[in-house]
Order: C-alpha cells, then structure tokens, then sequence
C-alpha cells in the first residue's frame, strides 16, 4: 500500500480493493494495541530524554497549546479548545498553570475588550523550542535505520489518524 498526499491510501492491486475496505476483528485489535503501547513508549521516551538532557519538559497539554499558539498566535481560550478537540475549561485550567510557569499570558481582545487573548511569551516559545529540539533528536535517532519513504509514509499515516480522530470527536 501507499499513501498519497490527499490524504487517503491507496492499494497497489485493485483486488485487494474489498479485502483493505473491511478491517478485521484482528487488524482493529492490533491497531488498538500497537497504539496503547505507542502512546506509553513516547512518553516514557519524552521523560527519559528530559530526564537525561536536564531540560524541564512541558506536559503533553501545554506543549500542544503553546504548539497551537505558535501556529496560530493569540486565541481565545474557545478556540484553543476547538482546535484541540478539548472543553474550554479545560484548556482555562491548562492557560493559568502555564501562565503560573511563565509560558502564556492573557490579554484583553482588542476587538472584544470583554473577551481574552491567550498568547505564548518568550519564554514559552523557549520551553517549546528546546522540547521539540529533543523530541526532534530523539525521533531523528529512532527512525534513523528507516528509508526516507517510511519516515514520510509514517508522518503521512500519524496525520491521517489525527484528523480522522478529530472528525470521530466531532461527530459523536
């Protein structure tokens, strides 16, 4: 199978067409599995490779709402909680601990004085940088002995997955 870039995979034979649409008891078992597992063995790997460089890391929620802030700049708070498939209270909660570590500050819309900016001060651009710095090396190490095409297949795959896992979140 390959992947193309709209986003869809592709079977190489078409008579495999039927077989590939129809996931198996067995396939959606390993998938679960292989997920359960992936999930743990990164973070586990995130800590070890904070733990060894000396860097503080951030948590998985504030690394992908400062992620989202560097993306994107200032949000409210409702659409921090839209992009990241969460509950604005929620993301409030995430907003003052990574406001008491320096990270984000709030501020008033200057469009709508009665609603509030979060943003990413430099500090928090900082945390985020030198985490994914690591994650990058790490990564980069794991996935060396892999071909170019199964890095790029991978990321193509994991991209798919999220957005898929979104629009499931979206519709239940």
């Amino acid at each position: 199978m390959t992947a193309s870039r709209g986003n869809s995979v592709q079977n190489d034979r078409p008579d495999q067409d039927a077989e590939a649409s129809a996931a198996t008891p067995e396939v959606i078992a390993r998938v679960e599995l292989g997920l359960a597992q992936l999930l743990r063995r990164a973070e586990r790997t995130t800590a070890a490779t904070t733990a060894r460089t000396g860097g503080h890391d951030l948590d998985r929620s504030g690394y992908l709402l400062l992620h989202a802030l560097r993306d994107d700049g200032p949000q409210r708070v409702q659409a921090l909680a839209d992009r990241l498939g969460i509950d604005a209270s929620t993301v409030t909660r995430q907003v003052v601990a990574l406001e008491r570590a320096g990270h984000v500050q709030r501020s008033r819309d200057p469009l709508d004085g009665r609603a509030v900016l979060v943003s990413a001060t430099a500090e928090g651009r900082e945390a985020l940088g030198a985490q994914r710095a690591r994650r990058a090396t790490t990564y980069s190490t794991v996935l060396a002995d892999w071909s170019d095409e199964d890095r790029t297949l991978l990321a193509e795959l994991v991209e798919r997955l999220n957005a898929d896992l979104d629009a499931y979140k979206r519709s239940t």
